[in-house]
């Protein structure tokens, strides 16, 4: 878009800021920003990083009596770009809603480097196609092996199963397991382990009125361990606020001899 005088229009745009528990599961529009809107709102919304336009996310518009939010698909692009707690987004509204994203972390800076090969395919939500010409795999059989050594898993320590959904910014912890394990000690962080590994992650809790979510800390200890939404794991508390995570979903031979060690 170019005016008469040859300057560049300059194009709406408004910013959010991170926050556990409430830019993570839907992200609400500006009411102010909505004007923009009128003319394109619609239940579907394109998300592309102002780093590249060759990567876009579709994502749903759902609608309330006073408020627009971005919902399915708004949890894909938080974690497939590895946005984090506290993470700056400046949205830039192209039109026929569609939004270019920039992404600033703690450092002020933009950042232009993103994980998983960002730049290389796109990604829609609530699917797993794939544009450019990958076929799609077929991961019932890892699935549903991943689900038997959960039923089978045994250990002296509490722990539980969970399917992980979102491995950016927040994971939230069973709300029954915390008020019997953590709850009664107040702590202020958690100390996670994958199994067999040597490192420990120090994971920020931030506690709500029923339980408590893992914040900062969880997008670096899933990132550098490839525990990814879908994937079977359990959370085996071995000693106060220190737990074990055991990744039961792999693929080949990595997956037959994760379950082999721990069953």
């Amino acid at each position: 878009m170019v005016r008469k005088n040859g300057v560049k229009e300059k194009r709406p745009s408004f910013f959010k800021v991170i926050l556990p528990g409430y830019s993570t599961e839907r992200l609400r529009i500006p009411p102010q920003f909505l004007k923009h809107l009128r003319k394109d709102l619609c239940s579907k919304a394109t998300l592309s990083l102002n780093m590249s336009s060759q990567c876009s996310w579709n994502v749903k518009v759902t609608k309330t009596k006073k408020d627009v939010y971005f919902k399915d698909g708004w949890q894909e692009f938080l974690n497939n770009n590895s946005v984090d707690e506290g993470d700056f987004l400046v949205f830039t509204y192209e039109g026929k809603m569609h939004f270019s994203i920039a992404v600033f972390n703690r450092s002020c800076c933009e950042r232009v480097n993103f994980p998983n090969g960002t730049f290389k395919e796109s990604i829609v939500a609530t699917t797993t196609i794939r544009p450019c010409g990958r076929p799609r795999k077929d991961n019932s059989a890892a699935d549903n092996t991943a689900k038997e050594s959960a039923i089978s898993f045994k250990s002296k320590f509490p722990h539980y199963k969970s399917t992980i959904k979102k491995t950016y910014c927040v994971y939230s912890i069973p709300t029954t397991f915390y008020r019997e394990h953590l709850s009664a000690g107040k702590y202020e962080f958690a100390f996670l382990k994958i199994s067999g590994g040597n490192k420990w992650y120090k994971v920020k809790l931030v506690p709500s009125i029923r339980t408590a979510f893992m914040s900062k800390g969880w997008a670096a200890f899933a990132r550098d361990n490839q525990i990814k939404v879908g994937h079977v794991c359990i959370f085996e508390l071995v000693k106060e606020n220190k737990m074990v995570v055991h990744n039961l979903t792999f693929s080949g031979n990595d997956q037959v001899q994760a379950i082999n060690s721990i069953c």
